[in-house]
């Protein structure tokens, strides 16, 4: 990952629009975040958190991921709309020697955001990120009830691998399924297949 530094500073922050032509800007997330963030997630409903891993709305949480920010382990990327941040998406990269081929995305989005091709963006420039670093993979878990983020990795050409049935569980103690999707990347310099 020792071209990753040179990589974010040559990429971002990287202004784009949004398919109706809304001004949005990405770039990693920074420490400076921290408020920003928290009242981004607190801003979701309970069921736009659910792929979610961790209770986001607790600022304590919030100021533990602000504090263990390394961009080795994990590239937080932001999406923002007049300094407020509308969007967010990781790339976890994976420290096991079995796995170092693999990069994980998640990704939320302001449901105001949404149809005007965020999360697409977002999760664009995480896979140009992965394959400049190296990744031949990366994966998404996704649960089924989000059919909008499922079709939108499906859309991104990752595909279905796995159902882990009952594989989560929210606060209120509700079991949920989980889809393991995989998308294969092309090595940089060549066109996905």
């Amino acid at each position: 990952m020792n071209n990753l530094a040179t990589i974010l500073v040559q990429t971002y922050p990287r202004k784009v629009k949004l398919e109706d032509g809304t001004a949005i800007t990405l770039r990693p997330l920074l420490k400076d975040d921290e408020q920003a963030f928290l009242a981004y997630f607190q801003s979701l409903a309970p069921e736009e958190r659910v792929d979610l891993k961790e209770e986001v709305t607790d600022p304590k949480v919030i100021e533990n991921w602000m504090e263990t920010l390394d961009y080795d382990v994990m590239l937080p990327l932001v999406a923002l709309h007049e300094n407020r941040i509308v969007g967010a998406a990781s790339l976890r990269f994976s420290l096991s020697a079995w796995t170092r081929h693999q990069g994980q995305v998640n990704l939320s989005t302001d449901p105001r955001y949404r149809a005007k091709g965020l999360g697409t963006l977002l999760i664009q420039n995480l896979e140009e990120v992965a394959v400049k670093v190296g990744l031949e993979q990366l994966t998404a878990e996704v649960p089924p009830e989000l059919t909008k983020a499922f079709y939108l990795f499906e859309k991104l050409r990752f595909q279905k691998a796995a159902v882990l049935p009952g594989f989560v569980m929210d606060a209120a103690g509700h079991e949920s399924d989980i889809v393991l999707m995989i998308k294969t990347l092309a090595p940089a310099g060549m066109a996905a297949a």
